[in-house]
């Protein structure tokens, strides 16, 4: 019986510390007003969504589908020069920042089996906006290894919710 609590309450303590993450993200991205350009969605631009590894494309592709109603499209960074060398039509670039962190233990009791220090290695996402008009960068201001998707989606919201506010007022 003492199992089944214990299960229980880990069960609770995971959902909540994994939802609240989705709840802090969408919270974060709202209140900023530094991760939209505040003239988003006044010209009719296309998004120009930085490739990446395939995996990652699609997915992106995906949430692009769900949140954003905007166009966009997905580009090699050095095509940016030449085919979509174009700044109006092509104002924003959207590309995603990938942070490498690695901890090294600092006590020999950290050692695993003699082989060496273990090391801890953690990758978090981060998305940044570069308006190549004004050259000015905006940020999601917040990053995750695990939640990037819903930073994503949060901030796909948030920008197609300004377009279209600069649509209905044309």
């Amino acid at each position: 019986m003492k199992n089944l609590n214990l299960q229980h309450y880990f069960l609770i303590i995971t959902l909540l510390t994994f939802s609240s993450c989705g709840l802090i993200i969408k919270s974060y991205i709202r209140k900023d007003s530094k991760n939209v350009p505040t003239d988003f969605g006044k010209e009719k631009t296309t998004i120009l969504v930085i490739k990446h590894q395939n995996f990652y494309n699609r997915k992106v592709d995906k949430i692009f589908k769900k949140y954003y109603t905007g166009e966009y499209v997905f580009v090699q960074a050095d095509e940016l020069k030449n085919k979509y060398a174009d700044s109006i039509k092509y104002r924003y670039i959207l590309n995603n920042e990938i942070s490498i962190n690695e901890a090294r233990p600092s006590s020999p009791a950290d050692y695993s089996g003699g082989k060496g220090p273990m090391s801890l290695t953690s990758a978090s996402h981060s998305f940044i906006m570069t308006d190549r008009k004004t050259k000015e960068v905006y940020e999601t201001g917040i990053s995750s290894g695990v939640s990037w998707k819903k930073i994503l989606q949060a901030w796909l919201k948030k920008l197609d919710s300004e377009r279209k506010k600069e649509v209905n007022n044309l």
